[in-house]
């Protein structure tokens, strides 16, 4: 499954860039992402925690940083989790792409994921509509994360807590229906 997610961040490219490869600094802004620890230049481990209503699943995973192309401000990441219950898993390429605004002191990013998902979590994946809206809840939520970092005048690290997704399940349906609104009345 192919998803696309975009946000934007409020400084330069340059500076954009070297922010967000920053693992460290970064993960603690990803909902549901605990525990982050690096384990050589590019590799990282940590815990990935989500709960569908009463379901709590909870994914070991690593990542690692397998290029950084300060030409294209592209950085391309790998990453794999399985449920620590053994319900299943999940694996991820995950492309960065860093663009100019028309403002020069404010950057896009474009995160476009391979996803694949096995055992009885692939079920989530049938709804690729609903894993497409789903993502896009976590880009905003990341980025909302993110600004409140890079406004606070220490730079503190940030916890963003453990994703709730029904929470999650109901804005991404909200989405999808303003989105089919928006559509139907043009």
């Amino acid at each position: 499954m192919n998803l696309e997610c975009e946000f934007s961040v409020p400084l330069s490219k340059d500076i954009s860039f070297e922010i967000l490869t920053d693992v460290l600094l970064i993960a603690p802004c990803i909902p549901g992402v605990t525990n982050i620890e690096q384990t050589d230049t590019h590799s990282y481990k940590g815990e990935a925690t989500i709960k569908l209503g009463p379901v709590k699943l909870v994914f070991n995973g690593i990542g690692k940083v397998v290029d950084i192309n300060l030409e294209t401000y592209t950085v391309i990441v790998t990453a794999s989790g399985t449920d620590k219950k053994g319900k299943g898993g999940a694996e991820a390429k995950v492309a960065f792409t860093l663009k100019n605004l028309m403002d020069e002191e404010k950057t896009k990013v474009t995160v476009n994921t391979e996803l694949t998902l096995n055992g009885s979590i692939a079920q989530y994946g049938r709804a690729s509509g609903l894993i497409e809206g789903v993502a896009q809840e976590l880009t905003k939520e990341f980025s909302q994360n993110l600004e409140t970092v890079l406004a606070s005048e220490d730079g503190s690290a940030f916890n963003a807590g453990e994703i709730s997704g029904i929470k999650l399940l109901v804005k991404a349906g909200i989405s999808k229906l303003n989105f089919g609104k928006k559509k139907n009345s043009q």
